[in-house]
């Protein structure tokens, strides 16, 4: 399993200073160790797993995102959701697993989840240019993030801003 910690700090409860420093740095946070450490010991039991790579690890009010390389996605979750329940009561919080996709389009629905993108249209503003993601109104509360948080997570994925929009 590749994660955002060494293999070696992923099977022990210290870090090493290569770890260590990167966690001062701000590279990786405590929860990204935690996340991390958790599923290297769900590996044991879900081969899956083994080969699987965890990008990072977001938290937000209500939802915890892991986000995994590209076509991960479904070994983080396991069949039926098996791993991500086992990884919900242990940081008591609903999950939320996403691939890093070249296509922003990709991220963005997994983040939408169930919610689907109605369009994403460039939006030409007196300061420049934006991305707007429109989502039918009918998902509005059901996507268990905020507007911002959701915005704030498109950012940090992909690397470009994002405007999310709910309308009819």
């Amino acid at each position: 399993m590749k994660a955002p910690i060494c293999n070696v700090c992923l099977k022990s409860d210290v870090l090493c200073s290569n770890c260590e420093q990167k966690l001062e740095d701000d590279e990786i946070t405590e929860l990204e160790i935690k996340v991390s450490r958790i599923l290297k010991d769900l590996s044991n039991e879900y081969g899956s797993l083994r080969d699987s790579e965890i990008r990072h690890v977001y938290n937000t009010e209500n939802v915890l995102v892991i986000v995994t390389a590209e076509g991960d996605g479904a070994k983080v979750v396991g069949r039926g959701g098996e791993i991500v329940k086992e990884i919900a009561d242990q940081v008591n919080k609903s999950i939320r697993v996403v691939e890093r996709s070249e296509d922003d389009r990709e991220v963005i629905k997994g983040l939408l989840s169930p919610a689907e993108i109605r369009s994403i249209n460039t939006v030409f503003k007196p300061d420049g240019q934006a991305q707007k993601v429109v989502v039918p109104d009918q998902y509005r509360g059901k996507v268990n993030l905020s507007i911002e948080e959701l915005e704030t997570l498109v950012s940090n994925i992909t690397g470009t801003d994002y405007q999310i929009s709910f309308e009819e």
